[in-house]
């Protein structure tokens, strides 16, 4: 009789961390990387692939068997790559993910490549036919799960934010509509969850450093530093190069963009950039309807990373024609206040705040 009792006592105890597993949630990522194009391109995709996968897997300790690689770069051969990204095999992954993911579980797609606009409807080109936004809204609604975010760091992202917009999904965007630039953003935005930069920073209104990086934090962290790298940079139009200041930009200009003349992304350095300087504090937009002597030859910021968590049409940015202006999401409804509960590799959301 006492060894029944036991039994059964495991058996409950079992069923009950099984049923606290299952309304606790767990977390469910796919990423993509379109078709690259160039060495340059190729390089970029892969490591912003390899270092998410890490985050996820290492950092926040999500199962790998939840974290699901695909490319459209057919050379990159790595063990986290489950296979070729086309128009076909995003779609059928995500309707596996609508098998698997349950509504108190968080959802996250990463994207990753060029994009396009057809006649007028937005696109990630991969190998084949290019996958369009309405087929990832297709499957994108048929995910369960109530914690949704898009990291859409793809050159069509911001053309993507209305086609995707739902109440309860968060969209950040390397890119604004119609800005068809290839984005860095990705770089720094993993840079602020790496290092833990990103928590508290930039923004006090949005966020303390309390050792846990929103999803409003790390948006804040990497707009901003993203658009101080690009204004850091000026060219040198007699030598075709760039003149740039700063050990962790010079770091990073290196990594991005070094490739041979001529290759698609590639930009050469100016051997007069200082690698002893910091990395300083400039402004990141010219004064009003001016155009200073000291702004000739400037690289203008013209990458605005943007978010979208109200189910808008339109998202925003923190960074504008006033400069940087951080959003604060403290009141529901408003533009990061969602994202301000959002962490990423964590299925629950934070704790609303205020009445």
């Amino acid at each position: 009789m006492h060894r029944r009792c036991v039994i059964c006592a495991l058996l409950l105890t079992s069923l009950w961390w099984a049923a606290a597993e299952e309304s606790a949630g767990q977390v469910h990522v796919l990423m993509v990387g379109g078709l690259p194009g160039s060495p340059v391109y190729a390089r970029r995709y892969r490591d912003w692939l390899q270092r998410f996968h890490a985050y996820f897997t290492d950092t926040r300790k999500i199962p790998a068997a939840n974290v699901v690689v695909i490319s459209g770069d057919k050379d990159f051969k790595d063990p986290i790559v489950k296979g070729i990204a086309d128009a076909e095999s995003i779609q059928k992954e995500l309707e596996v993910m609508a098998g698997r993911v349950k509504p108190a579980d968080q959802f996250v797609l990463v994207l990753l490549g060029h994009g396009g606009i057809t006649d007028p409807i937005p696109t990630l080109v991969v190998p084949g036919r290019d996958i369009a936004a309405p087929q990832l809204l297709e499957g994108l609604d048929r995910i369960a799960a109530r914690n949704q975010v898009i990291l859409n760091f793809a050159a069509s992202g911001g053309s993507m934010v209305k086609p995707l917009k739902r109440k309860d999904r968060v969209q950040v965007t390397a890119v604004r509509d119609l800005e068809a630039n290839e984005p860095v953003y990705p770089e720094f935005f993993l840079r602020g969850l790496e290092s833990g930069q990103a928590d508290g920073a930039e923004a006090p209104d949005a966020g303390n450093k309390d050792g846990t990086i929103t999803l409003l934090e790390a948006y804040h962290w990497s707009a901003r530093q993203t658009a101080l790298w690009i204004a850091r940079q000026s060219k040198t139009p007699e030598a075709e190069t760039w003149k740039l200041d700063g050990r962790q930009s010079i770091e990073v200009f290196e990594k991005l963009t070094k490739g041979e003349a001529g290759q698609l992304g590639a930009r050469q350095l100016d051997p007069q950039s200082d690698r002893t300087a910091a990395d300083a504090e400039v402004p990141l937009v010219p004064p009003a309807g001016q155009m200073p002597a000291d702004w000739t030859g400037r690289r203008i910021v013209t990458e605005h990373a943007a978010l979208e968590d109200c189910g808008a049409e339109v998202p925003v940015a923190a960074l504008g024609s006033e400069g940087f202006v951080p959003l604060t999401g403290k009141s529901a409804g408003e533009p990061g206040a969602l994202a301000r509960r959002v962490v990423l590799g964590q299925a629950a959301l934070l704790k609303a705040e205020g009445p």
